[in-house]
């Protein structure tokens, strides 16, 4: 079981992403959505963490823990739309920013390769921890600047991706940092 556990939790994950898009839909409760996000973001935070610490990390759990991700990603960004209309009116230039910083891996990787590539870096792991909190301040009406300057992270961990890809052509796995691609990229030429 314990080798089969975040792998589980990533499929979880991505069973998770069309709850919350329907919880937002049929149901229209801010409380059951930011609830199903919740617990996305837990399996998120719990997957990879129990794969290393117990040394069952593979490429499947990569590649389940990006699309995992990714569509949860999606989702969440539909749920705002729809719970949080006035929100993504004032703010839709950043949502969509951030989704193409998100996105520009995945096509590339397709255009490119006709795969996702995953690289799961130390930037897009801190994203996946800000992010979701800057969100909860902007739709509590706090504050939008943390989420602007999440923004911006995310357009540099996607282009620092994107520039992993060009280093590192059809590559995908573990790449903590572009520097780490350069060392990687030195040592096998």
């Amino acid at each position: 079981m314990k080798k089969r556990l975040p792998n589980l939790l990533s499929f979880i994950r991505l069973g998770l992403a069309p709850v919350m898009v329907t919880v937002a839909w049929l149901t229209g409760s801010h409380v059951a959505f930011l609830i199903v996000l919740g617990l996305a973001l837990l399996t998120d935070a719990l997957d990879g963490f129990l794969a290393r610490r117990w040394g069952v990390e593979s490429d499947l759990g990569r590649r389940l823990d990006s699309w995992g991700d990714y569509v949860v990603t999606f989702a969440a960004v539909v749920g705002i739309w729809r719970l949080w209309p006035a929100v993504m009116r004032e703010e839709w230039p950043w949502f969509v920013t951030t989704l193409a910083g998100c996105f520009a891996i995945v096509a590339y990787g397709l255009v490119g390769w006709r795969r996702v590539l995953g690289y799961h870096t130390w930037l897009a792991k801190g994203m996946m921890i800000v992010t979701p909190m800057t969100v909860i301040v902007l739709l509590a009406g706090w504050s939008a600047g943390p989420f602007h300057c999440a923004v911006g992270l995310q357009v540099l961990c996607g282009i620092e991706e994107l520039a992993i890809a060009i280093l590192l052509p059809g590559y995908s796995g573990h790449m903590p940092s572009l520097w780490h691609a350069w060392r990687h990229r030195r040592r096998t030429v």
